[in-house]
């Protein structure tokens, strides 16, 4: 704990010369004891991740958005709603060949803006990350869209079907850009809103907002903000959102 002390209070000093931070220190070495005495991981609560095969398309391209589960306890039934816009992008069919859920109660759905993924598995339930399903998607009009997971839920394979605590997690939510033909290759990155992960308020940059939002979660365990995708939310992740508010 002494060597962090030391590391932040140095940062700080030196930034605080140059007239950029003010009064922060005692606020984040605070942060930095609490996650010294007792680390918080997402083996305490479970989520909904998603992935993207690609975060630009050409409109009338296919791509896919792949769904997975990471549960921190035995978990058997799986209840997740993916919502997408309409008028960006055409869902063609969802593949489930390659997901834990071995019996579904009813086919996936597609309707005009979600999509229903719902099922379970024989055995008692599985643990950490596996995949439920492949959304495979048509592009249709340009400019910067997402799907995200909502209105999830995870029951445990306890002999009861207790809730399983469930968080949000960075990855719940993906963006991607469509463009068309007559657009400027060069011009896409421009048009991209790339998005600076530890930006957790979405205003395009890393303030103590965001750092504020963090310890809240942290606190809360209501969002895991795994920044570095080693499953777990810890002091790592700290450290990055510390570095992209100072650097």
């Amino acid at each position: 704990m002494a060597r962090i002390y030391s590391f932040l209070k140095k940062i700080f000093y030196l930034r605080k010369r140059n007239g950029t931070i003010r009064f922060m220190f005692p606020a984040v070495l605070s942060f930095a004891a609490v996650l010294g005495a007792a680390v918080v991981t997402s083996d305490e609560v479970s989520y909904i991740r998603l992935e993207t095969s690609t975060q630009t398309i050409e409109a009338g391209d296919r791509f896919s958005i792949e769904v997975f589960a990471y549960a921190h306890v035995p978990v058997n039934a799986v209840d997740v709603t993916i919502q997408f816009d309409p008028e960006s992008v055409k869902v063609i069919s969802v593949d489930r060949g390659e997901s834990v859920l071995t019996l579904w109660t009813q086919d996936p759905i597609i309707e005009k803006d979600r999509v229903l993924l719902q099922g379970g598995t024989f055995r008692r339930g599985f643990l950490t990350e596996h995949k439920i399903a492949t959304i495979n998607v048509r592009a249709n009009d340009t400019g910067q869209s997402s799907f995200e997971a909502t209105d999830v839920v995870l029951l445990a394979g306890d002999g009861s079907g207790s809730s399983v605590a469930v968080a949000e997690a960075v990855d719940s939510k993906v963006n991607f850009f469509i463009y068309d033909e007559n657009t400027d290759p060069d011009s896409i990155k421009v048009a991209v809103n790339v998005d600076i992960i530890t930006d957790i308020d979405g205003d395009g940059k890393v303030t103590i907002r965001d750092v504020s939002a963090f310890m809240a979660a942290w606190h809360s365990k209501s969002r895991i903000y795994d920044f570095n995708k080693d499953g777990r939310m810890n002091f790592r992740d700290f450290s990055i959102i510390l570095a992209n508010l100072l650097f």
